[in-house]
């Protein structure tokens, strides 16, 4: 689903394999096979990916349908997309199907998983609660270690990224604002 709405955003967008690979730093063969479901890619991509398609994450990953006022997201219903790439699973709590001025996001972190290697920015705000596990955070190259129960807040304007540097996984509550995802 996922690699299907990205060509059809491409392809309704006038864009090229190459003219979008180009535009997010990766080979039109890999983006080939992220759109035939045969590889998936990193937080970092996915969200450059999105970026360069004028979409947020959650457009590329959920079903359409008409928006809501309230929305209840029940656990085995979620709109779920796994990296293989960062060894990340990304759950959204609450669907794009409501308008809102935040993204409340879980994280389930794998062992050695990050959100890619390059840090990312954008505009906004960002919260983060620990559930389970140890997640380091990276806000402009200087690292707050982070354990179950710990949170961090901070200007989405910065480089920031994360990585799991144990062998167990790490589940954390994200929420970001406006969404970007």
């Amino acid at each position: 689903m996922l690699g299907e709405k990205i060509k059809k955003i491409r392809n309704e967008k006038g864009f090229s394999l190459r003219d979008l690979a180009s535009q997010v730093d990766l080979s039109a063969s890999f983006l080939s096979q992220i759109e035939q479901g045969k590889a998936s890619p990193s937080i970092e991509n996915l969200k450059k990916i999105a970026n360069s398609l004028d979409v947020r994450v959650s457009y590329l990953i959920e079903d359409e349908e008409v928006k809501k006022d309230a929305i209840v997201t029940r656990k085995k219903d979620r709109d779920t997309v796994e990296s293989m790439d960062s060894n990340t699973k990304i759950s959204l709590l609450a669907s794009g199907n409501i308008d809102k001025d935040m993204e409340p996001i879980l994280y389930e972190i794998g062992p050695y998983g990050e959100s890619g290697r390059e840090s990312y920015q954008h505009p906004g705000e960002e919260f983060v609660f620990v559930l389970e596990g140890k997640l380091d955070v990276y806000i402009n190259e200087k690292c707050y270690s982070l354990e179950e129960g710990d949170s961090l807040y901070f200007k989405s304007n910065q480089k920031h990224k994360f990585k799991n540097e144990t062998n167990k996984t790490c589940k954390v509550m994200w929420v970001v604002t406006p969404p970007t995802f």
